[in-house]
This record gives C-alpha cells, structure tokens and sequence, in this order.
C-alpha cells in the first residue's frame, strides 16, 4: 500500500470518482471460443447471450449483471476492439463478470455452426421482419443476439437466426437502450421455465 496525490490516483485509476482508493489487479480471466464451444456443447438446457460489436463498457458491465441474475449460461461479445475486460466494466457488473462465464472473440467464427449442430436454436434481436418477444416459445437450448444500438446486428449474423424477436414498441421512443433490451428479452425467454419449475429461484 501506498498513498499519492489525487491527480495521480485520478489518472491510475481512469476516473475522478475514485473515493480516494484505487486497487491494481489482474485482468479477469476470459474463455476462448474453443472452450466456450467445448463447455457448451454437452448441455441438455443453456441460454448463452451473445453481443454483437457491444463495446460500451457501462452497458456492458450492466448486461453481464442482468445476465447472472437471470442464470445465463455463458456470454460471447464479439469485438475486434477488446481483448479483455475493463474495470469500469467489471465495476458495473457488481460482481456478476466473476461468476458468469465469458468469452471475448474478434469473430464468431464456428461458433453458431457448431452449436446449431448440437441443438441449439439461434434467436436474432431486431425490429425487422421480426416476432413479437410475448409470442416465442423458447427452446431449451438457445443462443439469443443482441447488436449494437444503432447498427443492430449485421446481415452476416441475422443470416444464421432461426428466429427473429422484438420488443413491441408501445411509445413514440424508437429503440431500447441495450442494456434493457436484453432485460426484457431474457425475462420472456426464463419466464416459461420458471413458471414449469424447471429452473427454481436462487435463494
């Protein structure tokens, strides 16, 4: 331990909003794509979310926690930008980053293909050409997309959808921060297994 001046402490830890500690730590481990496939590809039920160019930490950071609460299997960001995560992330996911499995990968590669073989279903979220989320009946093994605000996910990656969901727009806001996208698509896809006892509430 050792103490410097605000301005140095300000610039280690990236943030002025500090409280006056700042801890150094080693990145969190992350899986590859090989051994996320590996992990995956036996289960009998999994809901693994995958983002698609969500780089925003914050949101990130959010959606990792939303996605522990939720009992998600595993979580794929793809970016060619990250290589790990970063603290305001971990920060923002209260925990969640070190109990949720996840794999950062600059492209999907196999991934889909070789999951879709072993029973899982793909489900694309945008607003085009798509279901409404309150009329899904969700697999025991899916993978559910989500894009980044404004670029949505890319043709490439809607190609291998076998199904595509939407939030129904009630209000004259056109779009769901992605944080909350993924709060109101996972509460739909956990819903049926909770309501059959299938998963049961973590106490």
């Amino acid at each position: 331990m050792r103490f410097i001046e605000f301005a140095e402490l300000s610039t280690v830890a990236g943030t002025e909003h500090h409280e006056g500690v700042c801890v150094e730590a080693k990145p969190l481990k992350t899986l590859t794509l090989k051994n996320l496939i590996q992990r995956l590809s036996d289960m009998q039920r999994a809901c693994v979310v995958v983002l698609e160019n969500v780089e925003n930490p914050h949101n990130l950071g959010a959606i990792v926690r939303t996605a522990c609460f939720f009992g998600v299997t595993a979580v794929l960001v793809k970016s060619t930008h990250m290589k790990s995560l970063s603290g305001a992330t971990c920060r923002v996911s209260e925990g969640a980053a070190e109990i949720v499995p996840i794999c950062i990968a600059s492209q999907f590669g196999s991934f889909f293909e070789a999951l879709k073989s072993r029973g899982f279903s793909v489900v694309a979220t945008t607003p085009h050409q798509a279901r409404s989320v309150y009329h899904v009946r969700w697999p025991d093994k899916v993978i559910v997309v989500f894009g980044a605000e404004g670029a949505g996910l890319s043709e490439e990656t809607l190609s291998v959808a076998d199904l595509r969901v939407a939030v129904p727009r009630l209000g004259p806001m056109e779009s769901l921060n992605v944080g909350t996208a993924v709060a109101a698509i996972l509460t739909e896809a956990r819903r049926e297994l909770v309501l059959s006892g299938t998963l049961r509430k973590f106490h």
